[in-house]
This record gives structure tokens, sequence and C-alpha cells, in this order.
């Protein structure tokens, strides 16, 4: 593993294999049955909690390793990422003394019988996770505090490009009291130690958050085994900024929804619509704004933009630039930053289309592609017109166009005069080529568990 900053080498992990995942899971299959099992909610509910505890007591540990190991500036590291895994876990922690079937008045045909019906809810077992470089932490906990919240014990399959602070939150978990075998964190690629998880046939669900074609792979594999899976996919979000909304307001926190962490964040914003009368202001205040950005190592206290993951990702998003500008879209400045790291400058794409490569697949990068539209009409058609369906956001001043609008864009969220922050009690999830399932919010809890119908007669 390298820094992104500088490139050099500043870790090695296990690259771990099917017999690897077999250890995990058993150990898994262990805990649930035995420990974790018989833990009732108001012990796992204290064990959360005291997990949220430990992960803010060791913030300034979880935030640096986090930023190492991805490159996201300090500032980002800390009040969205390790701030946020805290506030998740302790969300989580809440429910499962709030966990509940129903009773149902059941009346059959029988004479002279009485028949009492009721659900309970269950954890479905093992659970197999996978998350992606670009947050493992936060998105760790999204995986842990649910599944554990809801009973069941959970094998967690990291990037290999970014696994740190993931190991470094199975270390407080033993602190917090969780017994061994609950959480257990398989480091390795995705063909080895992925794959293998994905079709251990004692895992009952798959959670997984990464690549649309990934997941798609991910999603054939679990099914031959009839496995519950979630899939939380690639996305390529629209910004939709209507003409009467207040430009100096709005157009820094548009410019932040796509470079965040550079803009290497599934929910980004990451093409935008601007009503054509506000065209040129819309590109000349987002083109200064993103020369004010200060780009630097992610360590340093004043860095706003810090580098891409590798120089892999940094070779896919010049490569878009590139052909961005061969099929006739311009930008200002030079996006590439030559250094050690890997650096693209925060840009801004003008006289793009909808057609265009920069504007129908994800980037993953610090590059905002701008396309006009007339009218309403023409927003929602250009917004829809995608494979994915991940989040959205809609800037104006008019309560009333807002409404109309957020029944009509097709997308799993969507933020009005707002970049679509994670909230705990929010769901976080997508539609079309972004997948399904839910991460967050009661949906994540349910996406746990299994309903068991019980019919009892007593007469």
């Amino acid at each position: 593993m390298t820094d992104p900053t500088s490139g050099r080498e500043i870790s090695s992990l296990v690259a771990g294999d099917a017999s690897d995942v077999d250890t995990a899971v058993a150990a898994a299959k262990l805990a649930f049955e035995t420990t974790w099992g018989r833990f009732g909610p108001f012990e796992r509910e204290r064990c959360l909690a005291l997990l949220a505890d430990l992960v803010e007591m060791n913030a300034d540990l979880l935030v640096e390793l986090e930023t190492l190991d991805v490159g996201m500036p300090l500032s980002v590291a800390r009040h969205l990422n390790v701030h946020g895994t805290a506030r998740c876990i302790r969300y989580m922690a809440g429910w499962p003394s709030k966990i509940s079937g129903r009773t149902v008045d059941v009346g059959l045909p029988i004479p002279d019988s009485e028949f009492f019906g009721f659900t309970r809810k269950e954890p479905v077992g093992v659970v197999g996770a996978i998350v992606p470089w670009n947050a493992p932490l936060m998105l760790a906990a999204w995986k842990i505090a649910p599944a554990l919240a809801a009973g069941c014990t959970i094998v967690l399959k990291p990037s290999e490009d970014a696994c740190l602070s993931v190991l470094a939150l199975a270390g407080l978990a033993r602190e917090a009291g969780i017994p061994d075998g609950v959480i257990n964190v398989v480091t390795g690629t995705g063909r080895q130690a992925g794959e293998a998880l994905v079709r251990h046939p004692d895992v009952s669900k798959i959670s997984f958050t990464g690549s649309t074609a990934t997941g798609v792979m991910l999603a054939r594999t679990a099914a031959a085994g009839l496995k519950k899976v979630s899939l939380e996919l690639g996305g390529k979000s629209p910004q939709i900024l209507f003409g009467d909304a207040d430009f100096d307001w709005c157009l820094p926190l548009i410019a932040n929804s796509i470079f965040l962490n550079s803009g290497q964040v599934c929910v980004a914003g990451s093409r935008l619509y601007v009503e054509r009368k506000g065209l040129d202001q819309a590109i000349d205040g987002l083109t200064r704004y993103a020369r004010s950005l200060r780009v630097g190592p992610s360590l340093a206290a004043e860095t706003e933009i810090g580098p891409l993951i590798n120089a892999r990702q940094k070779s896919k998003v010049m490569g878009f630039l590139k052909q961005a500008r061969s099929e006739g879209a311009d930008f200002e400045d030079d996006p590439d930053i030559d250094s050690a790291g890997h650096f693209v400058r925060p840009t801004i794409v003008f006289n793009a289309s909808q057609q265009m490569s920069i504007v129908r697949e994800e980037v993953f990068g610090p590059v905002l592609p701008i396309v006009p539209f007339d009218d309403f009409d023409e927003a929602i058609h250009l917004a829809n017109d995608s494979a994915f369906g991940l989040s959205s956001c809609i800037w104006t001043n008019d309560l009333r166009t807002a409404h109309r609008l957020i029944p009509r864009i097709k997308s799993g969220r969507v933020a009005v005069n707002t970049d679509p922050l994670p909230y705990p009690s929010l769901p976080e999830g997508g539609r079309k080529a972004s997948g399904y399932g839910r991460d967050l919010g009661e949906e994540a809890i349910e996406g746990y568990l299994e309903t068991k119908a019980v019919l009892i007669r007593s007469a």
C-alpha cells in the first residue's frame, strides 16, 4: 500500500485467500451460534455504544490512518469520515431493543377453532461485506453497525488499496467487549478473498459497496447460493441549477459536492445542468472557486484538495478529460499536477454535451462537466437520462419547483439546496445501475433480518 501524496510504500498486508475466508466465516458462524447469538438486545446496544465512544476517543489515530491510506484531507477525514463513523455506530446502537414483529388477527374457516398469529424478526446469520477504498472506515461502519445491531456476525473484506483504518476499528471492537468472531476482517484482493466470501455456503447475506461492473458479477455469483444481497454501486449524480437560485451562495456548495475527497465519492454531484440564462455566471463562478481551492499533501492542515488514491485512478481521470476535449468540451487550466503524488487539479468542464462520456460515465475525480437546459421538462429528461440513479441535487429558491422535481427524479436520494451528505437515520442507496438495498436508516436494519411467520392453534 502506498501514500497517495508521495507515492511511497507505507505498509504491506496479507493477501488473504479462500482458506482465510473459511477460517473467518467459521469464527463468525460459531460466534453467531454461541456468544453473540446469546447476547440480548441491551447487551448489543451497550457494546455498540461503547464502540462509538472508542471511535471518538481514538479519533486522532483514525484520522491519520484514513488520511495516509486514502489521501483525503485531514478536515474531511475528521469531520465527515471519523465523526460520521461514530454517529453511524451510535445511531445503530439504539436499534437492538426496537426490533419487533407484529400480531395478526387470524380467522380461518375451521369450526370451533381459534388461532393466534404473529411475526418474528430474526438475524440472517453470517454476513459477508465488501467495502471500497474511498472512505473505508465510514463504509465499514455502515455494514458492521446495522449487522451487529440486528444480531448478525460479519466477515468484512476491505479494499486492498486502503484498509488500515478498518483494521484499527476491528481492534477497537475488542476493547468494546464485542466477542471474538463477531467482527472478522480478511484483507486481500477481490478475485481471491472477495469471491471466496461471496461463494461461501455459510454466508447468508452479502452487502457490497463498489463499482457497478463488480456488483453485477457479485450478484450473479451470490444468486447461485440464493443469498440475500444489497448493492450500493456507482453513481453519476445530477445537480440541477435553476436561474432563480442564489448563485453567490450555492456555487461553492455545488463545487464542494463534487470536489469533496477529490471527487472520490459515490454520491458526488458529478454532472451539472444549468438553466441557460445562468450558464455564463455558473461557469465563471465555479471556475474561480475551483482555482481558489488549496491542493496539497493530505496531512497538511491547509489542504482542501488531496491526491487521488493511486496512479491508476489518476490515469483514468486524465483519460476522461483528454477524451472530453477531443469531443469538443473544454477547460481553462491544465488539470495535471506533475508530482510524485497522484494529484489532479479541480476542473470545470464547459461546452459539454449529454452524449459525452465525461457526462455519462463515473469519473471518480475532481471533475465537473456543465450542460445547459432551457426548461423544466428538459432538466428532468437530462437528469434521468443516465444508467445510474444514486443521488441528485436541486438548487432553486422556488419551493414549488423543488416539490415538482422531487418525485420525478429517478434516484435513491434527492437533496435540495445542499449536497447529499449522509445522515445515519436516512437510508443510502440507489436505483437502476446504482444498485438495490439500503445502508443506514431503519432500512439497513431490515436488510439484516428475516421475517418468520408463526401460526398457533389455541382451540
